[in-house]
């Protein structure tokens, strides 16, 4: 699994950009590795905005890290939850952008829109392959920023 250098689809927030060159500097061209070259430390100023998403048997997907921002996104907190136990139209939009990345082993980006209520919600996603077992990548971060509806912004420092 080599990690590629990753087509940058989707709208990227000021703080993804970011986020996105600390990837590429630790895994640059390199095959992806079985322990990651990213610590929760390295990412601590993304924390907010971000969700480890480990990949297990039959592609099952778990949150095993969950940043408190997420929670619009998420639909709720949802650290040690099944992708598949979430929302369905959640559920359907984090495997798809987390399953991309897993598949090239390379960066994803996208965008996500979530109902709430009667108005809806936009994201900027951007995913990142961590870890792999030799054969397929089985660790993902998800780093999520809201860019539209009526909800929180990205905090100044990170715009």
């Amino acid at each position: 699994m080599v990690a590629g250098g990753g087509s940058m689809q989707g709208r990227l927030v000021p703080a993804q950009e970011r986020l996105l060159a600390l990837w590429r500097k630790r895994y640059g061209t390199l095959a992806i590795p079985e322990r990651p070259r990213l610590e929760v430390r390295d990412l601590a100023p993304w924390a907010p905005y971000t969700a480890w998403i480990e990949v297990g048997p039959d592609d099952a997907l778990f949150v095993r890290r969950f940043g408190i921002e997420l929670i619009r996104r998420f639909g709720r907190e949802a650290t040690n939850d099944r992708v598949d136990d979430l929302a369905l139209d959640v559920a359907t939009g984090l495997r798809a952008i987390v399953g991309q990345a897993v598949a090239t082993s390379a960066p994803a980006t996208g965008t996500a829109s979530v109902q709430l209520g009667h108005r809806s919600a936009g994201f900027s996603e951007l995913a990142l392959p961590l870890a792999a077992d030799g054969t397929r990548v089985t660790l993902v971060v998800l780093a999520s920023y809201e860019i539209s509806g009526d909800g929180p912004r990205p905090r100044a420092a990170f715009r």
